[in-house]
């Protein structure tokens, strides 16, 4: 009887975690923008120059190395569904999300951020005429909201 308990119980643990809600690593007053496009800079694509992304952040006074990139965030977004839209006052805490129905989000401890300009980013042909936010910090996690 004694084997059966220490089997139980941990099965009985390990099913309620995945049947559990997906819980985000962003407090719920964490500001969301949604952007056409969210670049992971620890994976970043052929062709970024990932050392002028960095010295920009630098110039712009982001702490930490700069490990998500998003381009073009203009779109304010809940942060949850249980919570209205905070804005996003152009450093801090963010949330990027791709536009659309996105299944994750990049949570960014911190955030500068510069508006575009008509000049493409380095390294790339995108040019980045809305705002373009620089976290550090960063994890990727499920969207609360696409659940």
């Amino acid at each position: 009887m004694k084997k059966f308990a220490l089997v139980a119980a941990p099965l009985a643990l390990a099913a309620s975690l995945a049947f559990a809600p997906t819980a985000s690593a962003a407090p719920s007053d964490t500001p969301a923008l949604g952007c056409v496009r969210v670049f992971n800079l620890d994976r970043p694509p052929l062709g970024l120059d990932i050392d002028a992304v960095k010295r920009v952040a630098t110039l712009l006074g982001l702490p930490g190395v700069p490990n998500r990139l998003g381009m073009v965030c203009e779109t304010p977004q809940q942060t949850d569904a249980e919570h209205g839209v905070v804005n996003y006052p152009r450093h801090g805490p963010i949330i990027l999300r791709n536009i659309g129905s996105a299944r994750l989000q990049e949570y960014c401890t911190d955030s500068v951020s510069e508006p575009g300009a008509t000049a493409p980013l380095p390294g790339t042909d995108i040019i980045t005429k809305g705002l373009v936010v620089f976290g550090s910090g960063c994890v990727t996690e499920p969207n609360p909201i696409a659940v």
